[in-house]
């Protein structure tokens, strides 16, 4: 690629079969089958990995194109919202029923491969090539089309409400809106059954949300079960060696096993545009790692195993790396770098990258290691990140309240109580 030393490497890669030679990447998967034959299997693009879950749209597209109604379809994963991945399928046919489709997916796929969203369209846009031009297929609208719905019609009810449609990040839910139709999913029925605790002080199981995913459906519940929480108070004396949740110790057996490498890694890039103040991102930065220990935490190993070394908040190094790019090879530099292999005990689970394209053009790469946040956590970390930076900008300290928890609380917890 004359004039894209980066597209080049990442393109044209050494060949096994050779000393010297060079094959081209063309992005699709097969199988090298026993008579030297080999058989396509899909597209490495086409492979996405949502809530966790590695999941070929190819598959999602066949059990969809099954359906007498549906003439062409594509499925994207999008990211509408930082962290918050979801599959939405964009179909073409007569008479599609997005509900209807979404039921039928239901029964070949398990949940997390169902698209949150199906979008009807008349066809899908194509770019010079004939190909699909992801680019241009609408950002799905979740609630909305002038649908009458109706509304709340107690206290109780208009608090949930309100808490539909802040985890699904909609607007206009009404009280007999489905919460998986509205593009829920498992991770957000946690979230949701999580704030129902916190906000109304009363216990809903998680599997209430599947069996009546409606807020009247659940209020009829909560007013059936009337069952408030007591709270679990998982503030308890620090000891000098903190044990791995179990979530951590499986990664870290993972990570201790394979050595490091970049499976269970989590990437947030961030556009900036505009004047930057480089020194204000770098205490914001800091900001940041101060509020949550997670983030410089590492994890060492003894002869009891391995356990939580919590860096205090001076020892993080306050330095900023960053690289210049080009548009042309920001992929190609974004891709090289979220490939990067932590050693969990001995790197903090955060690196912060800034790909400088212009004075006043940058991405802000926030790549964190599994083992001390997942997809919920990027848009937190965003937005205290946005915050200390505006602070910072004007000569002051970010104004956020103390987190009364931190990860190493809840593995003390977690430990003790199960």
């Amino acid at each position: 690629y004359l004039g894209r030393p980066g597209l080049t490497s990442e393109r044209f890669v050494a060949s096994p079969f050779g000393v010297g030679g060079r094959m081209y990447r063309t992005g699709d998967l097969v199988r090298w089958r026993s008579d030297g034959n080999l058989e396509f299997v899909g597209r490495a693009d086409d492979q996405v990995k949502v809530r966790g879950f590695r999941i070929e749209l190819g598959e999602i597209e066949s059990v969809l194109l099954s359906h007498v109604s549906v003439a062409r379809v594509a499925v994207v994963a999008r990211e509408d919202e930082p962290g918050d991945v979801r599959l939405v399928a964009y179909v073409v046919g007569e008479g599609v029923e997005p509900d209807v489709l979404r039921t039928y997916a239901g029964v070949s796929l398990p949940e997390y491969m169902v698209p949150s969203v199906v979008v009807v369209l008349d066809e899908l846009p194509l770019t010079v090539n004939g190909k699909l031009d992801r680019r241009a297929l609408p950002v799905p609208e979740v609630v909305g089309g002038g649908v009458v719905r109706r509304g709340a019609r107690s206290a109780r009810e208009e608090v949930v409400v309100g808490l539909f449609e802040e985890v699904l990040g909609v607007s206009g839910v009404g009280v007999d809106d489905d919460f998986f139709a509205l593009s829920g999913h498992s991770l957000l029925a946690i979230r949701l059954v999580s704030r129902v605790r916190s906000v109304l002080g009363v216990d809903l199981a998680i599997r209430q949300v599947f069996d009546t995913p409606t807020v009247a459906g659940l209020c009829a519940a909560l007013d059936v079960s009337s069952g408030v929480s007591g709270g679990v108070s998982v503030v308890v004396p620090r000891p000098a060696r903190v044990p791995l949740s179990y979530a951590q110790q499986r990664l870290w057996f993972l990570n201790t096993l394979e050595g490091p490498n970049p499976t269970y890694n989590v990437p947030l890039a961030l556009r900036l545009t505009g004047a930057l103040d480089r020194d204000a991102l770098a205490a914001a930065l800091r900001d940041l790692t101060d509020r949550h220990e997670s983030l410089r935490t590492v994890f060492a190993e003894d002869e009891q195993g391995p356990h939580q070394v919590v860096r205090p908040a001076d020892a993080v190094p306050g330095t900023l790396t960053v690289v210049p790019t080009s548009e042309e090879d920001l992929q190609s530099a974004l891709g090289e770098a979220v490939r990067y292999g932590f050693d969990l005990k001995t790197d903090l689970p955060l690196r912060v990258t800034l790909f400088e394209l212009a004075d006043d053009t940058h991405v802000l790469l926030l790549l964190v290691h599994h083992i001390a946040g997942d997809g919920w956590s990027l848009p937190l970390i965003a937005r205290d990140l946005s915050v200390g930076y505006r602070a910072r900008v004007g000569g002051a300290r970010p104004e956020l309240r103390a987190l009364p928890v931190q990860y190493a609380d809840y593995s003390l917890w977690q430990r003790d109580v199960l």
